[in-house]
């Protein structure tokens, strides 16, 4: 009798190790580019990619990254797991600015920043929209007027 309880007990580990394992994984490719904002560098920033049609509406896997003083950046997933990039497909994109305090380094002094105020547009990601190719993309570039 506990010979069989023991062979359950495997048998049942295996399916869920196994079961686990084949969640399907979005598709993700590198992408990274620069974001301006009136012809100058939108510094700083984070740069926002939500999928507009998830394969699964309940595990929607969204990436971001963070722009440098010349406003360029490197999107990665927001998984627990991060992978570097954004799911292949159609984005709505966002621009914001974290709170100052939370994550500054050493050459993001709130004074010597010149932080625009972004219309909602931007900042609700309503206005625009990328699409991520199979093989990525190094010329994610957003000019915001």
């Amino acid at each position: 009798m506990k010979n069989r309880f023991w062979t359950a007990l495997v048998i049942l580990a295996a399916i869920v190790a196994v079961c686990d394992g084949c969640k399907k994984k979005e598709p993700i490719a590198p992408v990274s580019g620069v974001a301006t904002y009136k012809g100058k560098p939108l510094a700083y920033c984070s740069v926002f990619f939500t999928p507009e049609n998830p394969s699964d509406p309940d595990y929607c896997i969204t990436s971001v990254g963070k722009t440098d003083a010349e406003g360029r950046f490197e999107l990665s997933t927001t998984e627990l797991e991060s992978r570097k990039g954004a799911v292949v497909g159609s984005h709505k994109v966002a621009f914001k600015f974290m709170q100052w305090g939370t994550e500054l380094s050493d050459d993001e002094e709130p004074e010597k920043l010149d932080i625009p105020d972004l219309p909602a547009k931007y900042t609700q990601g309503i206005a625009i929209k990328f699409e991520v190719p199979e093989g990525g993309t190094d010329a994610a570039n957003f000019d915001l007027d």
